[in-house]
């Protein structure tokens, strides 16, 4: 757990920035290009992901960034809302992808019923975990999808670049979590966990990362960071340890 924590009129501070590239779109140079392929090979695994229960319905996504995820699930027959606290982010969202975001959960109306709700690199970033999984388990179908991905901290690249590890990203994430945390919220909040798995790609990203906040040059981090994300990823397909990103498929079962 962060703490002590950023104010709520404090932590936007921390969201404004060119190098948050989740919520800047208009990003230039090698890192922002490197970010939007990783983004767009991990929309196709995360379709694959969604569609082993759900090929269609009403999805939701929480802290849908700039809405490439939403578009993309849109354009393959999905019925598509999502949540955005940034004003940026949702107005990019709009603009570009026709898309009409909320910036809370709260302003979903109570009525709407979800087949499918995601939450991408999301969990960590909230401050009232179990207020949040009520009202999810509250919107959703019996028998819809919910997906979560959250960095994790048993992971070996967590381990070898310890305070460095660039998933940490201290003060916007207020939680880091282990498989069993995330394992433990589910069933306390009414779902079955069916399946965990990794993003291989999310290692490679927080590689190149924390090899910059090692002070390495652009070419080393590239190299590094491609090489010690393939060992993580690697460990992480043999089963030996979690890889960077853990995703958690969960069914909402009936009470």
């Amino acid at each position: 757990m962060t703490w002590p924590r950023p104010s709520a009129e404090r932590i936007g501070v921390y969201y404004r920035s060119d190098n948050y590239l989740s919520h800047n779109a208009q990003g230039k140079g090698l890192l922002p290009a490197l970010y939007k392929r990783a983004r767009q090979l991990a929309l196709r695994k995360k379709y694959r992901l969604v569609a082993t229960h759900h090929t269609s319905g009403q999805l939701l996504d929480l802290g849908c960034g700039t809405g490439e995820f939403l578009a993309f699930m849109r354009r393959r027959g999905f019925l598509v809302s999502g949540v955005e606290p940034s004003e940026l982010a949702r107005t990019f969202a709009g603009e570009q992808h026709q898309l009409a975001v909320k910036p809370a959960l709260a302003d979903i109306p109570a009525r709407e019923q979800f087949d499918v709700i995601t939450l991408w690199h999301v969990l960590e970033h909230l401050p009232d975990l179990r207020a949040t999984l009520k009202r999810i388990y509250a919107s959703q179908v019996i028998g819809g999808q919910l997906i979560i991905a959250v960095p994790d901290r048993e992971s070996w690249d967590a381990d070898h670049y310890g305070s460095l590890w660039a998933a940490y990203d201290v003060p916007r994430h207020f939680w880091h979590f282990r498989r069993t945390d995330i394992e433990l919220l589910l069933r306390e909040h009414g779902y079955t966990l069916k399946r965990t798995l990794t993003l291989p790609m999310d290692g490679f990203y927080i590689a190149l990362l924390s090899e910059q906040y090692r002070g390495r040059g652009t070419l080393a981090s590239l190299v590094l960071g491609a090489l010690k994300g393939s060992w993580s990823a690697m460990l992480a397909l043999f089963g030996k340890r979690p890889g960077s990103t853990s995703v958690f498929v969960a069914i909402k079962e009936k009470v």
